[in-house]
């Protein structure tokens, strides 16, 4: 049975390990915004050139991903400011809690992104794109 294509892009592949790390680091642009009241408005543009600049560096250190990954990637760091910023108004966490939530999901960021690497560098099959 062949896979399915979509624009000769092997849809599949459009999602992988990475795509949790990058989710996550538009969540954690979000709580920044959100603990330090910064401007909604101006994170999400710092959101989109920060995930624009990392897809041109992967490209550059040519870290090898399936076509269209790198697109997808941009949309899942916007998907989780947007996510975060919804969940926030909806849920109505404690606005003393905010720095709290910053500090954990900062904290699960950088681990997830310790063992991501690592699992790279020890060139696991499921990390190398």
């Amino acid at each position: 049975m062949q896979e399915k294509r979509f624009f000769d892009v092997d849809v599949k592949k459009l999602l992988d390990f990475w795509s949790l790390p990058h989710f996550l680091f538009g969540t954690l642009l979000a709580l920044v915004s959100i603990a330090f009241h910064l401007s909604v408005s101006i994170m999400f543009l710092i959101t989109v050139f920060l995930a624009l600049v990392w897809e041109g560096i992967e490209m550059k250190w040519r870290l090898s991903e399936a076509p269209g990954n790198g697109f997808v990637d941009i949309l899942l760091a916007l998907g989780g400011f947007g996510v975060t910023f919804f969940f926030i108004n909806r849920v109505g966490v404690n606005p003393d809690r905010y720095d709290s939530l910053l500090i954990f999901t900062g904290i699960f960021f950088l681990c997830l992104n310790f063992f991501a690497w690592r699992a790279r560098f020890e060139h696991d099959q499921e990390f190398q794109g």
